[in-house]
């Protein structure tokens, strides 16, 4: 029940955003769940005995504004991202393996919130408007409506285990009902917001969307299992930490952006 409470709450506000609010605002909700994702991730590695460097949230900010500013290339921001974790690492850290482990881990966090995260500015960019927001709306759909729907199937139907090293709840009777639930939402969005596009383009996104979702959401799970953890954190009510909720849409953002690119469909 509190996790319907907590969807209920956040939905709406969350539509409104993307849908009207200016591209300035969008960026900073990006960049509040890309910041935390990286706290998430800094606490989770003080389970080990260890933590990410400090400069890896200057770093993963860089990496979400560089989707944003176009004077600024993801190239340029990757370079410096690099360049500002490797000194902090040689005047912060002592040789041996636990300052590798967080130097690396480090460059690691900052790519996967800020550069995957940070993707989603950019499909929210795509024009003519509202093109991009309707895009956006289109993942979101797609891999929450999926996601649901792998959870009815697989409590209702599930009998065979997916992931049971990573995930042992998810079976394959879910993800077969993840998928179509998926490919459903895409051909609905298709009929109501892109006519120009194929149906059965739409269909293949949204069965790549949804496969991609589940793989994000696994790989999720292997660094909390990595650390014997069961969420990230406590920051969302019934849902767990930011990451638990955005894992999907951090393989899946870049994913569309890149069809998108492929596609012609932005310059």
């Amino acid at each position: 029940m509190k996790r319907l409470l907590t969807a209920a709450v956040a939905v709406p506000p969350l539509l409104l955003l993307i849908l009207r609010a200016p591209a300035w605002a969008f960026l900073a909700l990006v960049l509040v769940v890309a910041l935390s994702g990286f706290w998430e991730l800094s606490m989770m590695m003080k389970k080990s005995g260890q933590a990410l460097l400090p400069a890896g949230y200057v770093a993963t900010a860089l990496l979400v504004v560089a989707f944003f500013v176009s004077e600024v290339s993801f190239a340029d921001a990757s370079l410096v991202t690099l360049l500002l974790l490797g000194a902090s690492t040689v005047f912060t850290e002592r040789p041996g393996v636990k300052g590798f482990a967080v130097s690396t881990m480090s460059i690691f966090a900052a790519f996967y919130v800020g550069a995957l995260g940070g993707s989603l500015v950019a499909l929210r960019a795509i024009g003519p408007h509202p093109a991009g927001r309707r895009w956006v709306i289109f993942l979101l759909a797609v891999v929450m409506v999926g996601d649901a729907g792998a959870f009815y199937v697989g409590r209702s139907l599930g009998r065979h285990p997916l992931a049971p090293n990573l995930s042992p709840k998810k079976t394959v009777e879910g993800l077969f009902g993840g998928l179509a639930a998926s490919v459903l939402t895409a051909c609905a969005l298709q009929a109501l917001w892109f006519p120009a596009v194929p149906l059965a383009t739409a269909a293949g996104l949204g069965l790549m969307l949804s496969s991609l979702g589940v793989v994000g959401d696994l790989f999720e799970s292997f660094l909390k299992r990595s650390v014997g953890i069961k969420d990230t954190s406590s920051l969302i009510p019934g849902h767990g930490g930011v990451l638990d909720r955005i894992d999907s849409v951090l393989f899946a953002a870049p994913a569309l952006l890149l069809c998108l690119r492929f596609m012609g469909r932005i310059g």
